[in-house]
């Protein structure tokens, strides 16, 4: 870890008496929407926020469009445009353009005057100093969203530009071994789908030929506890993990909550080595993310924006139980057959329990559980050095946005 750390370490300094300018002397609104009754022609590059990979700034997708088909209004951006998520900003979705093209209208585009870097100006919309001072809109039945006015009015730190450019490059040094710490994720991920399909055929529903029963035929389903103010007297406390703790084959344990559970509901609630927890209540593209228990804090249960799935040892192993639910998650099964509110996507206890599950010869199950338990020890190594490389990094944007870099 130290060698990693040095050559930032070395680059950094302290400065002070930063100046403090508001974000609109900085940025311009570059404001132009296209309409379909313009009747616009020609192909161009899309990206919508579900191309943006949040907190990073890396855009992961595009498309090519006809805009003689669009039926709804996109903004205008070119190479070099800061483009920002407004809505549901804490997922720091903001990136740079790096070709001219459209995107979402629930995406703002800026243009950065001279005296700012824009590089610098993207990494401080990322920074939890923005978000901190930032008024961020959130109204009763409507996603959080932070206003075009109250972006401007933000008082952004700006030293000179040469400070500006040497902080940014810091900035990026950080995030590049993040990011490649996340590509090594990337790849044991790919590994691990590989030896799925070695061992079972293919990643598509349609490419199994083993028999086929219902999930609850599979194991036991269960909706987690209702979280409630007669919960919280301070009587039988404990923790328990909810929606915000649970992605996609990895357990969040920075923000766990307790409430009160009584012996019997401890005993109904309390989570177990192998249980399979899935979001329940999420936004449309990530309702249905699973991930395994593996006994990361003792004596913890679980709330009912998740989903328990108890494999039946007779006949399902846990590990590849956890194998199969990513296909639907990935494939967009778990989304087909969730409930869709303005906001959220519900996948539903019984509407999950009623999804088909196939059911390979257990002693085959059992044999590909071991072949991915050492990739699932490499993921956790991986994931123990990220979380230090995040840590680092949130501390040299804190200190960049105080002029304490």
């Amino acid at each position: 870890m130290s060698i990693l750390l040095e050559p930032i370490h070395s680059m950094t300094r302290r400065s002070s008496r930063t100046p403090i300018r508001s974000l609109g002397e900085v940025i311009e609104f570059r404001n132009e929407i296209i309409h379909p009754k313009s009747r616009p022609q020609g192909i161009v590059t899309f990206v919508g926020l579900e191309h943006v990979e949040r907190d990073t700034g890396v855009r992961i997708g595009s498309e090519q469009i006809h805009l003689e088909d669009m039926t709804g209004r996109r903004a205008r951006f070119q190479a070099g445009d800061i483009v920002y998520g407004y809505l549901r900003p804490y997922l720091n979705k903001v990136w740079t353009a790096e070709f001219d093209g459209i995107c979402s209208v629930d995406q703002y585009v800026f243009k950065v005057g001279p005296e700012a870097d824009r590089n610098y100006v993207a990494h401080f919309l990322r920074s939890s100093e923005f978000l901190r001072t930032a008024p961020i809109d959130a109204a009763p039945g409507q996603l959080p969203r932070i206003r075009s006015g109250e972006i401007a009015e933000t008082e952004i730190p700006l030293p000179p530009i040469g400070e500006q450019r040497r902080i940014a490059a810091i900035l990026d040094h950080a995030d590049g071994l993040r990011r490649k710490r996340r590509e090594a994720l990337v790849l044991l991920q790919e590994l691990w789908s590989a030896v799925f399909i070695d061992f079972f055929g293919g990643l598509r529903i349609r490419d199994w030929s083993w028999p086929i029963v219902a999930v609850q035929q599979a194991g036991q389903v269960q909706l987690g506890r209702q979280r409630a103010p007669r919960y919280q007297t301070g009587r039988h406390t404990t923790p328990y993990v909810r929606v915000a703790n649970v992605f996609e084959n990895y357990i969040s344990t920075d923000d766990v909550l307790s409430m009160d559970f009584n012996e019997s509901d401890f005993e109904q609630y309390k989570l177990n080595e192998g249980d399979i927890l899935l979001n329940e209540g999420q936004s449309t593209e990530l309702v249905g993310r699973p991930a395994m228990w593996r006994s990361e804090i003792p004596n913890c249960c679980f709330q009912n924006t998740l989903i328990r799935f108890k494999a039946n040892k007779q006949i399902v192993d846990s590990a590849f139980a956890l194998a199969v639910f990513p296909v639907y998650f990935r494939s967009g099964e778990f989304s087909k057959i969730s409930s869709k509110t303005s906001s959220v996507a519900h996948l539903g206890s019984a509407r999950f329990a009623a999804m088909p599950f196939p059911l390979p010869p257990l002693d085959l199950q059992q044999a590909f559980a071991a072949r991915v338990a050492e990739i699932d020890t490499l993921k956790v190594h991986h994931r123990a050095h990220l979380a230090k490389l995040d840590a680092l990094f949130a501390s040299l944007q804190h200190r960049a946005f105080r002029g304490e870099l």
